[in-house]
């Protein structure tokens, strides 16, 4: 059996260059395994304590998030798994799972000492690590830029749905009101008004509705009103007063204006020009609501346009700040809402120009305040203050959040090092932070208690 299992060996790529006497010694201690396809070879929370060496089959990786289990990636014939030697490795988040009947030799922790002295076998496992964790990086900043993404989506898209959704309720409610005109437009061409009573009341209609509606009104100074109104209306004869009420009394008609419109106009003719008074109000009021949100719309598309940096090149340019953190502030806007959290920030004016890699530069200002709303209780403050100091470009992100335990302040920049739950974060967000802060020649401090975080950014100037 030993002689077979190292034929396998040989066949393999890590181990082509090692002397067959080391790899006979190296099967005769260890253990050869056989798994069948849909069982675990290891599970999340097992002890690494043991290498595994892929002779035969396929084993896939899969990560448990909430019911459903996601694929990372598959180990082959060839590859190694589990501890090597020289790794921290303590346990695992993940399932390996045989996928087709699998071959494998499982060597135990306790082997270690005797492989590192046998050059050719170590040499080939310390590979397999350095090859590990290139792979790793790569699919967790992957799987990191993932999260931001959907995160930020799922933000956006709730944003860019409620202008919308005002948009199609204001157009359809316009198209209703239209369709409604033609009676009233009988009675107003009946109307036989002199030119000068027309002007009258067309200067006070439209002074109304360029000062637009308000909202400014308690609640119970807008009904009296509505009810000053209706009462002067069905005293005056106008049957729909009621219905009319509540436009004046949102562009801030009085009594005083309808007397002034019934100075310029008969009895007989009175409800009629009532009538297309309010409707060029609502009108007014259905036009300003579209042209709000399409305003609202658009102004997102630019925070968009300014925080993912488009149409724009790769290289360090000067960055307008006060710009490109409203813009990131946008793209939190819904997770911020959520937990009725206050975002400020305070940039200076006469800033020295700083240059530097603004999509970038977006993600440090991203993963700093998207941290900071998670670190926040509901209510929460978070602030961004700006200012030049010894020649340097210094920024502060402040958070009265739980703060961060003092015996891992000094671990948070490490890569894969998190203290969210599983699924929740890859550890990664404050490892790109601070390598993205080093490729602009400055540096990150923290100082952290419970009620008062500060990130403190450090850029040169020069």
């Amino acid at each position: 059996m030993t002689e077979k299992i190292v034929s396998q060996l040989k066949q393999l790529d890590p181990f082509l260059e090692v002397p067959e006497e080391h790899l006979s010694w190296l099967v005769e201690n260890s253990t050869y395994l056989e798994y069948e396809p849909g069982e675990n070879v290891v599970q999340p929370g097992d002890d690494m304590t043991r290498m595994l060496i892929i002779l035969d089959g396929v084993i896939s990786i899969r990560l448990k998030r909430g019911n459903q289990f996601q694929n990372i990636g598959n180990f082959e014939k060839g590859d190694i798994s589990g501890k090597l030697p020289f790794s921290r490795m303590q346990s695992t988040l993940a399932y390996l799972t045989a996928v087709e009947k699998t071959a494998i030799l499982r060597t135990e922790e306790n082997v270690f000492p005797e492989i590192s002295k046998r050059y050719e076998l170590i040499e080939v496992f310390v590979h397999s690590m350095s090859d590990r964790i290139r792979r790793f990086t790569t699919v967790q900043q992957q799987n990191e830029k993932l999260m931001a993404l959907g995160k930020l989506s799922a933000g956006l898209a709730h944003e860019l749905n409620n202008p919308a959704s005002a948009m199609v309720r204001g157009a359809t409610e316009l198209r209703k009101r239209l369709r409604s005109t033609p009676d009233k437009f009988k009675a107003v061409m009946s109307i036989r008004l002199t030119e000068e009573q027309v002007d009258a009341v067309n200067e006070l209609v439209f002074r109304k509705a360029e000062k637009g509606s308000t909202n400014q009104q308690s609640l119970m100074d807008r009904t009296n009103l509505e009810d000053e109104l209706t009462d002067w209306m069905e005293d005056h004869g106008v049957d729909q007063g009621f219905e009319y009420a509540e436009t004046f009394a949102e562009y801030c008609f009085n009594v005083d204006d309808l007397e002034f419109v019934n100075s310029h106009v008969t009895e007989e003719f009175l409800p009629a020009v009532l009538g297309w008074v309010e409707d060029v109000l609502t009108t007014e009021k259905m036009v300003e609501e579209i042209e709000d949100s399409a305003t609202r719309i658009s102004d997102l598309v630019s925070s968009v346009k300014t925080y993912s940096h488009m149409d724009r090149g790769s290289d360090k340019e000067a960055i307008d700040l006060p710009k490109v953190l409203k813009s990131t502030i946008t793209m939190l806007n819904h997770k911020s809402k959520q937990k009725q959290v206050n975002i400020e920030f305070d940039v200076p004016k006469d800033l020295p120009e700083f240059c530097g890699y603004v999509s970038e530069l977006n993600q440090v200002w991203t993963n700093l305040l998207d941290n900071a709303i998670d670190a926040v209780n509901e209510g929460g403050k978070v602030s961004v203050e700006v200012e030049s100091k010894n020649g340097n470009l210094v920024m502060y992100f402040r958070d009265n959040g739980f703060g961060i335990p003092e015996d891992i302040q000094n671990r948070i920049f490490e890569p894969f090092f998190t203290t969210k739950d599983v699924g929740q974060g890859t550890g990664l967000g404050l490892d790109v932070v601070h390598k993205i802060i080093e490729k602009h020649g400055g540096r990150i401090e923290v100082e952290s208690k419970p009620g008062d975080t500060t990130f403190e950014l450090t850029f040169p100037l020069s």
